[in-house]
């Protein structure tokens, strides 16, 4: 794969991931919003098979793959989670104890495994990047790990808070500096594609110069 065609997937991966965020939070183009992210996951980890080979580092694409792969996994909890919670509430409307409890109880997995997976993707992910931004001089890349890093501890910290204390109004915050975070990260990338050049190859001494 040529770098101008990394590049370019690696930038519009990044459009799409903003664009998808964006549309997550719209009820009815939630939807549009999920496909779009995976469309820019998967545009994402072909722009880094490219650039790993670009510049030598097999890791480079390796991290980002399980960093990819843990963050759908990251959603698919975050879905069990809602739902667990959803229908537990639903239980206990209705007087189904016994459905409550295991619901709660499923809702307690989902989030511990949610939790465990967003923190190793989101370190995975600040790997990749922190490499890359090493690798090619943008320091963009950085930043963008950095963010990336914050929005899964706010993601975390949003959860973990409880929802029926005085606590509950600091776990909406987290959860939307979470999103916040995540946009942002994702805006970033595409301005660090957007400034990746290609890797300057160093001149062979004048001895091995053909004649």
């Amino acid at each position: 794969m040529e770098f101008s065609t990394a590049k370019s997937l690696g930038f519009w991966g990044s459009v799409a991931s903003v664009a998808g965020s964006f549309l997550c939070f719209i009820p009815v183009l939630n939807l549009l919003g999920f496909d779009l992210m995976l469309v820019g996951a998967v545009l994402l980890l072909i722009a880094f098979y490219g650039l790993s080979k670009v510049y030598g580092d097999r890791g480079m694409f390796l991290y980002a793959l399980e960093a990819i792969v843990l963050a759908v996994l990251s959603w698919f909890f975050f879905l069990v989670l809602i739902l667990a919670l959803a229908f537990s509430r639903l239980g206990a409307m209705v007087g189904a104890q016994k459905a409550v409890e295991t619901l709660v109880e499923a809702s307690d997995i989902a989030l511990i495994f949610l939790i465990v997976v967003a923190l190793a993707s989101a370190l995975l992910w600040y790997e990749v990047l922190r490499t890359l931004s090493a690798r090619s001089g943008v320091e963009l890349f950085r930043w963008s790990a950095v963010l990336y890093v914050i929005g899964a501890v706010a993601l975390i910290a949003g959860l973990l808070l409880p929802s029926k204390t005085m606590l509950a109004d600091i776990g909406i915050l987290a959860l939307s500096a979470s999103w916040f975070a995540y946009l942002l990260s994702y805006t970033l990338l595409a301005f660090s594609f957007s400034s990746l050049k290609p890797p300057v190859t160093q001149a062979p001494p004048e001895s091995t110069k053909p004649a």
